[in-house]
């Protein structure tokens, strides 16, 4: 491709492209329904610069121009997004990228704890044991996009690793500063999950009403979608947030609210030892039950908990996460703090909340999408772990230490969804749904997995030629033996002395190297420890949810060692 930049007009509107496109990508771009009728595009004239990015209708309202969020599988392909955005003329576009603080905080203390980061930092920001977080107190300094433009040439796009060794500089929090440049953002992106769970929408404070929602990779979707409306809680969880909550109770603490979220609770608890003792042995020191989503919710029922009752329950929940209630003193209102819940036991009823909600919401819908299992296990506890720990509690809560070595029972609820057309319910009220893929044929299918009706789908041709393809087997190897990749074969030397040679021949033939996908991580290691490595290992690529064990993919040089 030539590094210069193009100019087209698709649908009447100018697009700069970064390069020269292939003629499948034009015919890709013509072949979509034109600028739409609400934005500045459809005119091909200049965005507006106003600086709160709206524009007005004839009658007068207000319009806002849909923000777009641009969601991928993980933080590093959006690193690999935003390169590609900086080749763009549109790599001055306000933007923000949407992370954890496992990426984002510079605190040296919090960024230094472990899986406690949240909570921690929860706690410094309500300055509880008189401490609280300077960095956060500077979120301003990087939030005035005028200050990511003169600093560090941060006037194009940026990545995450830009903005957090600008907060070092500032001493500023980037986790608060990239949610604070998301209200000017034109474009934000941000893992899947930060889209689709309705807790993190909750929490990042993400309203895709009326906005655009781009999903590349979208054949990991379905996956992220079920896994984001599904929910597991032990019996141990449940039974620390019921005493927290009966604490709440006995100390006259907004007993209204508190009382019917500990009601659910006990209900659950009570259900779960019941429930027990039909549990199937499915292996060893393990057993397990499956209900269906309907079966749950008739146990429900007998708990009080109904499509009735459960919106009031919302409203206790909600009322008992207020930190601060209002108050009459002498006559006037004033706001006073009231202690709340610990974050272990905000999450537990949180989690709880958000997977009934879908099991009753539109009249019960998707409650044969769902699958509730209970799954009993042991486990062993050392003498300097804790069974609950509520450190982030209001109170402080005595821990219960475990003796050394402990066998311990082990109960646990899960909530599974099965149907990714749950997650994609919520998403109903967007103004655009793009999803894009190398593998989402058959689209009808997809479609339908999903709940969503694309009314425009469009598939490319490919962009190599097809006299640079070759498609074939290979049945036997340099020295003419045979390769029969059976389980009995792939472990003797032979075969994997035949394979390796082949693959060998093939590095020193084709000159700008080879992406080989290996049936196992045992023959990889067969010929990098067993064997003197013939390869040059200059890149694996990792398949796989375990990123660092399994490895199926590896790219060889051309040029062996």
């Amino acid at each position: 491709m030539s590094s210069e930049g193009a100019e087209y007009t698709i649908g009447g509107v100018k697009i700069l492209f970064p390069c020269k496109a292939y003629p499948s990508q034009l015919a890709m771009m013509n072949a979509s329904s034109g600028p739409c009728p609400e934005c500045s595009c459809s005119s091909g004239k200049a965005p507006s610069k106003d600086p709160g990015h709206t524009k007005k209708k004839e009658d007068g309202d207000g319009l806002s121009v849909p923000k777009i969020f641009f969601g991928t599988r993980t933080h590093k392909q959006i690193a690999q997004i935003i390169r590609e955005l900086k080749r763009t003329a549109y790599s001055s576009v306000p933007m923000t990228i949407l992370s954890s603080r496992d990426y984002t905080c510079i605190h040296p203390v919090v960024s230094n704890s472990g899986s406690n980061r949240n909570e921690m930092c929860v706690e410094l920001l309500e300055g509880k044991n008189g401490k609280s977080c300077a960095y956060y107190h500077g979120v301003h300094k990087l939030s005035e996009h005028h200050a990511l433009q003169a600093a560090r040439g941060l006037h194009q796009a940026w990545d995450i690793e830009d903005l957090v060794s600008l907060g070092r500089k500032l001493r500023a929090c980037a986790y608060f500063a990239a949610r604070e440049l998301m209200v000017g953002a034109d474009i934000v992106f941000c893992p899947y999950n930060y889209l689709l769970d309705p807790q993190i929408r909750e929490s990042m404070d993400i309203n895709l009403k009326g906005q655009v929602v781009i999903l590349d990779e979208g054949h990991n979707i379905e996956d992220c979608a079920r896994e984001s409306v599904s929910f597991g809680v032990t019996e141990s969880q449940l039974r620390a947030a019921r005493e927290e909550l009966d604490f709440m109770v006995s100390n006259n603490i907004r007993q209204g609210d508190h009382g019917p979220l500990r009601a659910v609770c006990c209900s659950l608890i009570n259900w779960l030892q019941e429930s027990s003792g039909q549990l199937v042995e499915r292996g060893f020191e393990s057993a397990c039950k499956v209900w269906s989503g309907k079966e749950m919710l008739t146990f429900l029922h007998q708990m009080g908990i109904t499509g009735i009752t459960f919106p009031i329950l919302q409203k206790h929940l909600l009322t008992v996460l207020e930190k601060e209630e209002k108050v009459s003193v002498h006559g006037r209102e004033e706001l006073v703090e009231v202690p709340v819940v610990s974050s272990a036991t905000q999450v537990v009823l949180k989690g709880l909340f958000m997977v009934l909600l879908c099991l009753f919401k539109e009249n019960s819908r998707f409650a044969d999408d769902y699958r509730v299992a209970l799954q009993q296990t042991y486990t062993w506890v050392n003498e300097n772990q804790h069974e609950d720990s509520d450190t982030g509690s209001y109170f402080a809560w005595p821990r219960h230490k475990k003796s050394s070595r402990q066998k311990t029972l082990v109960h646990l609820l899960s909530f599974w969804c099965l149907n990714p057309a749950v997650a994609f319910s919520d998403l109903s009220e967007v103004r655009t749904i793009v999803l894009t893929s190398g593998t989402l044929s058959p689209m009808d299918s997809f479609s339908s997995e999903l709940g969503v009706k694309f009314s425009i789908q469009l598939e490319a041709n490919h962009v190599i030629h097809n006299s640079q393809v070759w498609v074939g087997t290979v049945g036997a190897g340099p020295s003419g033996r045979r390769l029969c990749a059976t389980f009995q074969h792939t472990e003797t030397f032979d075969f994997q002395d035949e394979v390796g040679a082949l693959l060998l021949s093939v590095c020193q033939t084709v000159g700008q190297g080879v992406l080989c996908f290996l049936p196992s991580y045992k023959i990889y290691l067969a010929w990098c420890c067993i064997r003197d490595d013939p390869f040059n290992m200059c890149h694996i690529k990792v398949r796989g949810s375990s990123e660092e064990k399994n490895a199926n993919a590896y790219k060889f040089s051309a040029n062996p060692s």
